[in-house]
């Protein structure tokens, strides 16, 4: 087996509580059913910027802490089908999953400004990558997904080409996880 490796990109993303991951696989499932085919995996991963360089801890928590306090009643919910471009090497690739109906400011990363190369829009929580920037109709029904617990991180992402084939591996960094709400915001 023939191995090549290309340069890694990294991006900061949100990362859900395991909790919400079932829920994420049964979406996978229903896309699937739907028809999607001719896919990549993706992590259970909302992209929120493209990095230059990797976040450091103390990015990572300021950034926490400020989009805390941006998502209003501390809860983030994830509903509607959307896909997004994902940049990658040799084709576009289109990410698809449920939308995160946040809106996110650009001064929560006023911190790491410099290290941001890109902000993605609309966020997607990734289920599936597919090749070619291929249009999709991603009409399923499903239930609304939504969570208190996230964490931010530094996901590190290379395309491989094993034996002609290209697939890709990821990693994800060292969690960061976004404060607790306060009561107040609950109300």
């Amino acid at each position: 087996m023939k191995t090549e490796n290309k340069r890694k990109q990294t991006f900061l993303v949100l990362v859900p509580h395991r909790d919400i991951r079932g829920e994420l696989r049964k979406y996978g499932d229903l896309l699937i059913k739907a028809g999607l085919t001719d896919v990549y995996s993706f992590p259970y991963v909302a992209p929120l910027a493209s990095l230059s360089w990797s976040l450091n801890t103390g990015e990572l928590k300021q950034i926490a802490n400020t989009l805390r306090d941006n998502i209003g009643s501390g809860k983030l919910s994830a509903g509607g089908d959307a896909a997004a471009v994902f940049p990658g090497y040799e084709k576009k690739l289109t990410l698809c999953g449920p939308c995160l109906d946040i809106v996110i400011p650009r001064n929560v990363f006023k911190c790491g400004i410099k290290k941001i190369t890109d902000i993605f829009s609309p966020l997607v929580i990734g289920c599936f990558l597919i090749k070619d920037n291929k249009k999709i109709s991603l009409e399923i029904s499903h239930d609304k997904l939504a969570f208190r617990a996230a964490a931010i991180a530094n996901m590190y992402w290379r395309p491989l080409r094993i034996d002609g084939e290209i697939c890709y591996e990821w990693k994800i960094g060292k969690l960061c996880w976004l404060p607790r709400p306060c009561p107040q915001r609950l109300k």
